[in-house]
């Protein structure tokens, strides 16, 4: 995967405008809980962006990896979960999406990566901690999955629906000039 200057910056400013909205978010409503289900609009909307505009395999997982080092700063338990998120939804993506995404795999692998950021949280968090994630059981972890599901597809919904023609009409203002 060769990507531009333009392709890199695009994913480096995505995640950095999503880790600090995150930060604000936390900051202004201190909510206990399980951040990926709390912001999971906004995972939905960094993954969502560039796999949008770039449409290209390793995409997803660049995206990853670059919130990962930003967010293992705050904690590594947080960034060992967003790569192996990224190299799950990699595979999947590679298994059951052909390599042009279209709109429909884009907006499919958008919404799940915050569910199952939930799940590879969960799990890691029970096989390496020993802890179970506040003190959720296995079968409290579907409920919750189900909902970050439902808060995933709206944050891309509204990513799709706001921000990408947003995007496009800068693009064409920029290529005018």
């Amino acid at each position: 995967m060769r990507l531009t200057a333009r392709q890199m910056t695009t994913i480096a400013m995505v995640v950095a405008c999503a880790a600090a909205l995150g930060y604000l978010l936390l900051t202004a409503l201190p909510l206990p809980g399980m951040k990926f289900a709390l912001l999971a609009p906004l995972l939905a909307m960094m993954v969502g962006i560039p796999l949008s505009l770039i449409r290209e395999r390793g995409v997803l997982l660049l995206t990853a990896v670059v919130l990962a080092a930003v967010m293992s700063l705050v904690s590594l338990l947080m960034g060992a979960a967003i790569v192996l998120t990224g190299l799950l939804e990699e595979a999947f993506a590679l298994l059951l999406c052909p390599p042009p995404y279209s709109r429909q795999a884009v907006r499919w692998l958008s919404s799940t990566f915050p569910t199952l950021c939930v799940a590879v949280t969960a799990i890691v968090a029970h096989f390496v901690l020993g802890v179970p994630l506040l003190g959720v059981t296995w079968s409290g972890l579907l409920p919750l999955m189900l909902f970050t599901q439902l808060l995933g597809t709206a944050g891309f919904v509204v990513t799709e629906r706001l921000l990408l023609p947003r995007i496009a009409i800068v693009r064409q203002r920029l290529r005018r000039e």
